[in-house]
């Protein structure tokens, strides 16, 4: 079972200091944040191939050997196809630093291999086989989860909830009651995780904390959501 953790934090925002551009009416502001936490069910790979040589011709032909033999090695592990994607794929001249100038020696190629597997249980012979490719590096894996858009639309109707209470009691501590909504905002740098990664967890090898000696320990991963909302505050007359 999922365990659904929230909390909402509130600024009050009366008429003073408000431009009359941003509102015009008595409101209160507050922001909601919900959290599920879900056992993974996925892991997302990235790889890199790089190689380096004299001749460009030369490392061209090597760097295609090289991503193919990756290619057949995850086909051979029974990785799904549709999940497998090439990108970031580069050629050219190679400079380094040396002696205070700068060098050209030779040419690199490079390219990165996405991938994800369903199957946890696959992380070590993945690890392994991929660490007897020359040329080859593991960049990252992380966890995710098949219904992760579900998630997110649940923790999203948990943060607005959030949000509304909290408006409801500090209303009430004044005396006041909160209208309709005026204006809903989501936090993407949360929700999207480009500030708190929402979605993401490094998998590393564990050793004995792993399962059945796998290597890994795959933990809950948060699915967080973080909502503002503006209510129109209503007081009655005294």
């Amino acid at each position: 079972m999922n365990r659904i953790a929230l909390s909402a934090v509130a600024v009050l925002v009366l008429g003073a200091g408000v431009s009359a551009e941003e509102i015009d009416l008595p409101h209160i502001t507050v922001s909601g944040t919900a959290t599920t936490e879900v056992t993974p069910d996925q892991m997302v790979w990235s790889l890199k191939v790089q190689n380096k040589g004299a001749s460009l011709e030369e490392v061209a032909q090597q760097h295609t050997d090289i991503v193919n033999r990756v290619l057949q090695f995850l086909k051979q592990s029974e990785v799904e196809e549709k999940t497998i994607q090439t990108s970031w794929m580069q050629f050219g001249e190679n400079w380094v630093y040396r002696n205070r100038s700068r060098v050209k020696e030779g040419y690199y190629a490079s390219t990165i291999l996405s991938f994800k597997v369903k199957d946890l249980k696959k992380y070590k012979t993945l690890w392994i086989g991929l660490s007897r490719i020359e040329r080859v590096s593991v960049e990252g894996v992380r966890y995710d989860h098949s219904k992760r858009i579900q998630y997110q639309d649940e923790t999203r109707v948990k943060a607005l909830l959030a949000a509304k209470q909290k408006a409801v009691n500090m209303a009430r501590i004044l005396g006041s009651r909160v209208g309709e909504p005026l204006a809903i905002e989501e936090d993407l740098s949360v929700s999207e995780g480009r500030a708190v990664p929402s979605f993401s967890n490094v998998a590393v090898n564990a050793g004995a904390a792993g399962t059945a000696g796998e290597g890994i320990a795959p933990g809950k991963i948060p699915v967080r959501i973080r909502v503002k909302v503006k209510f129109r505050l209503i007081t009655p007359d005294k």
